[in-house]
């Protein structure tokens, strides 16, 4: 069946068509899985829709229970103003059908709608759960029977402040009303069934509105184990009537963790399935008939455009394998069919013509043969010969008759002229090399009747069409004479190469033009290959150094005027630029007309005697140079000296030859000295070294000399000769810049870098010896005011008597050093194998060296005296590095600085621990800001009535690891870092946002905002433009923005802050001095400053009714603030005994955990619009 064309098209076009079919089922299914995620998406969106409404719900009735359980009228249930109120907060709340607060016991006597009859909740499982387990409670659906409608239960606690007991509970009934409207305005599916159950089971609730299923069980039980069984999922199924249909369930409410009321969703699918299928069946059926109408097609094209083309093409075909003249096949079927029919055409034409070409070029082939004038023999592959011409019979003695056939070598025999040896088979070259192939010149072929010729021969391979060698054809020629006129001329060459080579290094001529046109000489001379690239050129127009334009102008005349020249002598330079020398000499050449013809010379090499020309003349300029110079005789008896030498010694050259070395001689250096020196020459030939030498004026001076030995070609010592140079003043300036180096130039101690590498040698010394070894570190108490006082020239002076103390407190193996500024480090070294006596040796040292330094100074005029912290470590070079012995001895006296000074501590690793721990929380407190750890807190301020008038902004770090972070381990290590800076400005542009969020409020216009500024903060040159540029910002108004500053402002540059401060207050912000009475500031000060407000410390605050000096201090700063007419608040207000004091001396404003703990500014702005406790006052 697949044996014809046709049938395979066929079978194509079904194979093509399949992929469409399958691509339809495919895609049917696609359509038909789309449909069903979709009405689960649909069905989950409206489950989350209700189930977020419902919690909504919950957590606002929460909130509002809470609120309702803390108003005083609820906290008597039998009280009739408690019914009373409850109708009045029902009427202004559609939330809710009823509200109720029952007693403890459960009897309901205080309700927002009157009863009808007793009613008692105490068998109520949300009761119950609110009452014993003091807490928010949630109840199941059921029809409540105080409002007689199907609702869900809510209740809170009611504690009377003061106590512990629950005296009741505040209860909200909820109706299910709002349940049947969200899914009203949902618009479910048409045939979609929703319904609300409990936990066994029964139907509350149901929409469409179905009375039959109400507080009956599920009738499908299948239905209803699925709900009980799995709290949430969707899940597809078939009902008991075979309809599939998707069921979506989720709990709506829980309470303990347990759903106490599930909605479900239920939406057919036979819709959903029929359009799929419909869609299906529909594509299918155009694809069916598409490919019924495409068989037919294809079945017509196949036989009139393939087939019948075919059939005549290959009828042609047969006629030309036959020999047969072909006529041209028809132009009809398919276009392919047609182009393939006429290159057929092409080819047959083609192949006909070069038939007829192929004759006609044997015929030409044989012609040529016939009539070259050289020999000419033909092989095949295999090397036997297949052709030849009557020049190639000639020259072998081989007739063509009996030459046909035979090997190459039998007809075509050649040796080499001469050695007389046999020449390689030239087929068998050609063959190997896939080349042309010339032979030997010295070839001679030996005919077959004896005769000898020399020839000149040449082979080339035969190749096919596809390029394979299919033969070798060889063609020669006798040159029997032209060979013998060559040998003789070469002869003659060879004797005048002679003759060159003995009188020069190379031959050159040129033409009548001057141009170089011919150079011989030694072929791997370098000058004669590089003479072979100058050819056509003129000397003059080649690179010369030294040569200038007038030489070669000389040059070029003498050469016009014909003359002969001799040693002409100039510079080259080479292709790679090194330079050589050239001596050359020619004589004019005339023809036998006596016409000039140019110049034939000689040339030679002269670089070497160039070079040793210069080496003389540089060693003569070289004796006399900088360096000092003696030439003696093996005997050290002087020679000759130079100029230099005399400048150095003092000796003239007359006054030191003849004599010996040995009156140079300091006695500086001993005998064992010469001996190494005179070893060194004996067996190296030289010697270099320093020498004290004593000059001709006495003056000993160091000399850096070198020594060379000189011995004849024998090997036999001749002579000495020495170099020498005076190092003395580099030497000393050597010696003082090692000084400066590693010793204090205003102490002359060891410095830092030297006592490093004191401190690593004593812990390899501790190491290997088991001995303990102590660090000390100190520090002078007080310098820097000394030098502001005094004068830095006095500081250095006292600096100067401690290191001689410091030096004369220990022992002779010990080191002091300075490491700079007023700090000094002693290392005390080998202070016994235990710890424990270590520690008491270096505490001895320690208090030795705080008594001496604690001694009066006398400075110039000036008699002072000073104290000094020393930090002690101990070390025994185990598991220590020389950098953390430093750290721990640093730390060390910090601590004897924090301890009050003039004392000695030694190091504790929890030192180290508070550093570390430091260091880290200063490296979070970097990356804090840019990751947005910080948040703002916000603290009400109230005023008399309890209205709030405004709130403190303190800001908290709510750390990622750490968690929230103390203000008080932060904001000191801000301040110190200068990260107070970028988080101050971060602070007051969050708070002047939030008072632009609040003006757009009437009930938050009035409010004021306080913002705690630092001292460095304020005191930045630009703040006033921060400030400035911030409001701009935000559009917060300036007069809702009270700045809190500290009492060390009035202590320094009181003029700028006064000046700051009236600037900023013209625009309108307020002023408030924070935690007054806590400072130092001086009340001159204070009254000069313009502020608004002045803050009393919760440190006073809280001691109220505790100490009567506090009690004091308040009224005192109440009177003051009245009298400079400051408006005064206190903080730390946490008992209402504490604000009626502060109410009875006249201050007003407070702010303390009485009114509110500080609370992010969502739980501020709840309490604030709840109308709950406070009232907002502008």
């Amino acid at each position: 069946m697949w044996s014809t064309l046709s049938a395979r098209i066929r079978w194509l076009v079904l194979w093509a068509t399949l992929p469409a079919v399958l691509l339809v089922v495919y895609q049917a299914r696609a359509h038909r899985t789309d449909a069903i995620a979709a009405a689960e998406e649909r069905a989950l969106q409206t489950l989350q829709s209700v189930a977020g409404t419902q919690q909504r719900l919950i957590q606002n009735t929460r909130q509002f229970l809470q609120q309702l359980a803390a108003m005083p009228q609820v906290h008597d249930p039998s009280a009739p103003q408690c019914g009373r109120y409850l109708a009045e907060v029902l009427s202004l709340n559609a939330t809710y059908v009823n509200i109720g607060v029952p007693r403890a016991d459960g009897e309901l006597l205080c309700n927002a709608r009157p009863l009808k009859a007793p009613v008692n909740v105490a068998n109520r499982p949300y009761f119950q759960q609110t009452i014993s387990g003091r807490d928010f409670a949630v109840g199941s659906f059921q029809v409540d029977r105080a409002a007689q409608v199907a609702s869900v239960n809510f209740a809170y606690p009611v504690i009377p402040p003061g106590t512990q007991e629950v005296v009741a509970a505040a209860v909200a009934v909820v109706s299910l009303e709002w349940w049947s409207r969200r899914l009203t305005d949902l618009g479910l599916p048409d045939g979609a069934v929703a319904r609300v159950s409990d936990p066994d089971g029964r139907v509350l609730a149901r929409y469409p509105p179905d009375a039959s299923e109400l507080g009956a069980p599920f009738a499908d039980a299948e239905f209803r184990a699925l709900v009980l069984q799995t709290p949430q999922g969707q899940r597809q199924r078939y009902r008991p009537d075979g309809a599939p249909e998707l069921v979506v369930f989720q709990p709506l409410i829980e309470a303990g963790g347990k759903p106490v009321a599930t909605m479900s969703l239920a939406v057919p699918l036979d819709d959903l399935y029929a359009a799929a299928n419909s869609r299906m069946w529909t594509e299918m059926a155009f694809l069916l008939g598409g490919l019924v109408l495409s068989f037919a097609v294809a079945q017509v094209g196949v036989r009139r455009g393939v087939m019948r083309p075919l059939r005549r093409l290959m009828h042609a075909t047969d006629e030309l394998a036959e020999g047969r003249y072909v006529s041209r096949v028809p132009a009809t079927g398919l276009q392919e069919l047609t182009e393939l029919g006429r290159r057929f055409d092409r080819m047959a034409l083609t192949r006909q013509k070069a038939e007829a070409e192929l004759r006609q070029s044997e015929e030409n082939l044989a012609i040529t043969l016939l009539s070259i004038g050289d020999g000419v023999i033909a092989t095949d592959a295999q090397g036997r010969i297949t052709r030849m011409n009557v020049v190639a019979e000639r020259l072998t003695g081989w007739p063509l008759a009996q030459a046909m056939g035979q090997p190459l070598p039998e007809v075509f025999r050649i040796i080499n002229t001469g050695t007389r040896e046999p020449q390689v088979d030239p087929v068998q070259l050609v063959m190997d090399r896939g080349q042309v192939v010339a032979l030997s010149n010295h070839i001679t072929l030996q005919a077959r009747h004896g005769a000898e010729y020399h020839i000149a021969d040449s082979a080339a391979p035969i190749r096919n069409s596809q390029g394979q060698i299919v033969g070798v054809v060889l063609v020669f020629s006798d040159v029997s004479e032209s060979y013998r006129v060559r040998r003789k001329l070469e002869d003659n060459e060879a004797r005048f190469r002679t003759l060159t080579a003995l009188s020069s290094d190379w031959y050159w001529e040129q033409d009548a033009q001057f141009r170089l046109t011919h150079v011989e000489g030694r072929a791997d001379d370098r000058l004669v290959q590089e003479a072979a690239l100058h050819m056509g050129k003129t000397r003059w127009e080649l690179a010369a150094p030294g040569m200038s334009d007038a030489l070669w102008e000389e040059h070029r005349a003498l050469l016009e005027r014909h003359q002969e020249f001799r040693d002409f002598e100039f510079e080259r330079r080479d292709q790679q630029g090194c330079s050589y020398w050239v001596s050359i000499s020619g004589t004019p050449v005339f023809d036998e007309d006596g016409v000039f013809c140019g110049y034939r010379g000689v040339g030679k090499d002269i670089s070497a005697r160039k070079r040793d020309e210069n080496e003389l003349r540089i060693a003569a300029i070289a004796f006399e140079s900088q360096e000092g110079m003696i030439v003696t005789d093996a005997d050290t008896l002087i020679l000759r000296t130079n100029r230099a030498f005399s400048r150095i010694t003092g000796y003239n050259a007359d006054e030191v030859v003849g004599r010996r070395t040995s009156l140079l001689a300091s006695g500086h250096h001993d005998k064992a000295f010469f001996d190494a020196m005179w070893a060194s020459l004996a067996s190296t030939g030289e010697w270099k070294g320093e020498l004290w030498n004593r000059c001709k004026s006495g003056e000993v001076n160091l000399h850096f000399m070198a020594i060379t030995a000189v011995t004849d070609q024998h090997g036999v010592l001749t002579h000495y000769v020495a170099t020498l140079n005076d190092i003395t003043q580099r030497a000393a300036a050597a010696r003082e810049i090692e000084h400066l180096a590693f010793y204090d130039p205003l102490t002359h101690l060891p410095n830092r870098r030297l006592m490093m590498d004191r401190l690593q040698q004593a812990f390899a010394t501790s190491a290997r010896a088991g001995l303990q070894g102590a660090l000390l570190c100190l520090d002078l108490d007080h310098f820097k005011t000394l030098n502001d006082t005094l004068g830095h020239d006095m500081g250095d002076v006292l600096l100067q008597q401690v290191a001689q103390r410091l030096t004369a407190c220990v022992r002779e193996g010990d080191t002091v050093a300075r490491l700079g500024g007023d700090e000094f480090l002693v290392l005390l070294e080998d202070l016994g194998a235990l710890a424990t006596d270590a520690a008491e040796q270096a505490q001895m040292v320690g208090e030795k060296i705080l008594a001496a330094l604690n001694q009066p100074y006398q400075l110039a005029s000036h008699h002072v005296h000073s104290t000094t912290s020393v930090g002690a470590v101990l070390f025994s070079g185990q598991a220590q590095t020389v950098e953390d012995v430093v750290k721990h001895a640093d730390l060390a006296m910090y601590a004897a600085k924090t301890a009050g000074r003039n004392g000695i501590r030694f190091f504790d690793p929890r030192m180290q621990a508070a550093v570390t721990a430091r260091a880290a929380l200063e490296n979070d407190l970097r990356t804090a800001l840019e990751q947005g750890q910080f948040t703002l807190h916000y603290q009400v301020q109230v005023g008399c009535g309890k209205h709030v008038v405004g709130a403190e902004v303190l800001i908290r770090w709510n750390h990622p690891a750490r968690g929230m972070v103390p203000p008080f381990e932060f904001i000191p290590l801000a301040e110190e870092t200068g990260l107070i800076l970028p988080i101050g400005l971060w602070v007051l542009q969050t708070a002047c946002s939030q008072l632009r969020r609040w003006q757009d409020h009437p009930a938050t216009a009035d409010l004021q905002l306080a913002v705690n500024v630092s001292a460095r903060q304020f005191r930045q040159a630009d703040f006033m433009e921060q400030v400035v540029a911030v409001l701009r910002q935000t559009g917060a108004r300036p007069d809702r923005l009270k700045l809190e500053l500290t009492e060390s402002l009035a202590l320094d540059n009181v003029d700028d802050t006064i000046a700051k401060m009236n600037a900023l207050r013209a625009l309108g912000l307020r002023f408030s001095m924070d935690d007054f009475g806590t400072g130092q500031s001086s009340l001159s000060y204070l009254t000069r400053l313009p502020l608004d407000q002045l803050k009393i410390d919760q440190s006073f605050v809280r001691n109220i009714g505790i100490q009567h000096t506090d009690a004091l201090i308040v009224q005192t700063i109440i009177g003051m603030a009245q009298s400079l007419g400051i408006d005064v608040i206190a903080e730390g207000v946490e008992t209402e005994a504490q604000r009626a004091f502060l109410e009875r001396h006249g201050c007003t404003l407070w702010q303390g955990y009485l009114f509110s703990r500080p609370v992010p500014i969502e739980a501020l702005e709840q309490r604030l619009h709840s109308g709950l406790g406070w009232q907002v006052s502008s």
